[in-house]
Protein backbone atom coordinates (compact mmCIF):
# COMPACT_ATOMS: atom_id res chain seq x y z
CA UNK A 1 0.00 0.00 0.00
CA UNK A 2 2.73 2.58 0.82
CA UNK A 3 4.36 1.88 -2.55
CA UNK A 4 1.07 2.52 -4.32
CA UNK A 5 0.66 5.88 -2.56
CA UNK A 6 4.25 6.81 -3.33
CA UNK A 7 3.79 5.89 -7.01
CA UNK A 8 0.58 7.92 -7.14
CA UNK A 9 2.27 11.05 -5.76
CA UNK A 10 5.24 10.55 -8.04
CA UNK A 11 2.93 10.26 -11.05
CA UNK A 12 1.02 13.40 -10.03
CA UNK A 13 4.26 15.33 -9.55
CA UNK A 14 5.62 14.31 -12.97
CA UNK A 15 2.30 15.09 -14.68
CA UNK A 16 2.06 18.56 -13.12
CA UNK A 17 5.66 19.52 -13.73
CA UNK A 18 6.02 21.71 -16.82
CA UNK A 19 9.31 21.65 -18.70
CA UNK A 20 11.48 24.49 -17.53
CA UNK A 21 12.02 27.34 -19.96
CA UNK A 22 14.96 29.64 -19.38
CA UNK A 23 13.79 33.16 -18.87
CA UNK A 24 14.98 35.72 -21.41
CA UNK A 25 17.89 33.59 -22.51
CA UNK A 26 20.16 35.87 -24.52
CA UNK A 27 18.18 39.11 -24.04
CA UNK A 28 20.54 42.04 -23.57
CA UNK A 29 19.73 45.70 -22.87
CA UNK A 30 22.60 48.09 -23.61
CA UNK A 31 23.52 51.54 -24.88
CA UNK A 32 24.08 51.91 -28.60
CA UNK A 33 27.53 52.85 -29.93
CA UNK A 34 26.50 56.52 -30.23
CA UNK A 35 25.42 56.59 -26.53
CA UNK A 36 22.20 58.34 -27.54
CA UNK A 37 20.06 55.24 -28.01
CA UNK A 38 19.17 52.17 -25.98
CA UNK A 39 19.03 48.77 -27.67
CA UNK A 40 17.55 45.46 -26.70
CA UNK A 41 18.99 42.49 -28.55
CA UNK A 42 18.60 38.74 -28.49
CA UNK A 43 14.89 38.65 -29.20
CA UNK A 44 13.33 36.18 -31.61
CA UNK A 45 13.58 37.60 -35.15
CA UNK A 46 10.27 36.18 -36.38
CA UNK A 47 8.30 37.48 -33.39
CA UNK A 48 9.72 40.99 -33.78
CA UNK A 49 8.98 41.05 -37.51
CA UNK A 50 5.37 40.03 -36.85
CA UNK A 51 5.06 42.73 -34.20
CA UNK A 52 6.54 45.24 -36.65
CA UNK A 53 3.91 44.30 -39.25
CA UNK A 54 1.16 45.05 -36.74
CA UNK A 55 2.26 48.70 -36.94
CA UNK A 56 2.67 49.16 -33.22
CA UNK A 57 2.60 52.78 -32.13
CA UNK A 58 5.12 54.39 -29.81
CA UNK A 59 2.76 53.88 -26.87
CA UNK A 60 2.61 50.15 -27.58
CA UNK A 61 6.40 49.84 -27.80
CA UNK A 62 6.66 51.78 -24.53
CA UNK A 63 4.49 49.11 -22.94
CA UNK A 64 7.06 46.45 -23.90
CA UNK A 65 10.37 48.35 -23.63
CA UNK A 66 10.05 51.66 -21.73
CA UNK A 67 13.00 53.89 -20.81
CA UNK A 68 12.79 56.14 -17.74
CA UNK A 69 14.74 58.93 -16.04
CA UNK A 70 16.02 57.79 -12.63
CA UNK A 71 14.61 60.04 -9.89
CA UNK A 72 16.72 61.26 -6.97
CA UNK A 73 14.59 59.14 -4.64
CA UNK A 74 14.87 55.65 -6.12
CA UNK A 75 11.81 54.51 -4.15
CA UNK A 76 9.79 56.64 -6.58
CA UNK A 77 11.13 55.06 -9.76
CA UNK A 78 7.99 52.99 -10.34
CA UNK A 79 5.99 56.23 -10.58
CA UNK A 80 8.08 57.81 -13.38
CA UNK A 81 6.71 58.65 -16.80
CA UNK A 82 8.33 57.04 -19.81
CA UNK A 83 10.89 59.04 -21.78
CA UNK A 84 9.29 60.23 -25.03
CA UNK A 85 11.07 58.99 -28.12
CA UNK A 86 10.96 56.78 -31.17
CA UNK A 87 11.38 53.04 -31.57
CA UNK A 88 12.95 51.27 -34.53
CA UNK A 89 13.07 47.56 -35.25
CA UNK A 90 15.97 46.13 -37.26
CA UNK A 91 16.61 42.39 -37.45
CA UNK A 92 16.26 41.15 -33.86
CA UNK A 93 16.98 44.52 -32.22
CA UNK A 94 14.64 47.19 -30.87
CA UNK A 95 16.31 50.60 -30.66
CA UNK A 96 14.91 53.47 -28.59
CA UNK A 97 16.05 57.02 -29.35
CA UNK A 98 14.72 59.76 -27.03
CA UNK A 99 13.17 62.94 -28.40
CA UNK A 100 15.64 64.99 -26.36
CA UNK A 101 19.19 63.73 -25.88
CA UNK A 102 20.12 61.93 -22.69
CA UNK A 103 21.67 64.35 -20.18
CA UNK A 104 25.22 63.90 -18.97
CA UNK A 105 25.70 62.81 -15.34
CA UNK A 106 22.11 61.52 -15.19
CA UNK A 107 20.94 57.98 -14.58
CA UNK A 108 18.28 56.28 -16.66
CA UNK A 109 16.81 52.83 -16.58
CA UNK A 110 15.16 50.61 -19.16
CA UNK A 111 12.74 47.77 -18.58
CA UNK A 112 11.79 44.87 -20.79
CA UNK A 113 8.41 43.26 -20.10
CA UNK A 114 9.04 40.02 -21.94
CA UNK A 115 9.21 37.47 -19.14
CA UNK A 116 5.84 35.82 -19.76
CA UNK A 117 7.30 32.59 -21.20
CA UNK A 118 8.34 31.34 -17.76
CA UNK A 119 4.87 31.07 -16.23
CA UNK A 120 4.80 27.62 -14.66
CA UNK A 121 4.05 26.96 -11.01
CA UNK A 122 7.37 25.32 -10.24
CA UNK A 123 9.35 28.13 -11.92
CA UNK A 124 7.37 30.78 -10.04
CA UNK A 125 8.14 29.06 -6.73
CA UNK A 126 11.83 28.61 -7.56
CA UNK A 127 12.30 32.23 -8.69
CA UNK A 128 10.11 33.61 -5.87
CA UNK A 129 8.21 35.70 -8.39
CA UNK A 130 5.61 38.06 -7.01
CA UNK A 131 2.29 37.22 -8.63
CA UNK A 132 0.91 40.69 -7.89
CA UNK A 133 3.43 42.64 -9.95
CA UNK A 134 4.60 42.41 -13.51
CA UNK A 135 7.74 40.49 -14.30
CA UNK A 136 10.46 42.45 -16.11
CA UNK A 137 14.17 42.79 -16.76
CA UNK A 138 15.69 46.13 -15.75
CA UNK A 139 19.03 47.78 -16.59
CA UNK A 140 20.30 51.05 -15.06
CA UNK A 141 22.76 53.16 -17.07
CA UNK A 142 24.46 56.53 -16.58
CA UNK A 143 25.68 59.09 -19.06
Amino acid sequence: MPRLILCFFLLVFVACHAPSVKQNQGVNIRLAADSQSVCITGLDYSVLQEMKKDSLTTENWQGIFPVYHMPADTDMKDLQNEQPGSYRVADSTITFTPDTAFKKHQQYFARFYGNTTNFSTSNLIRSKTNLKGQNYTEVVFKF
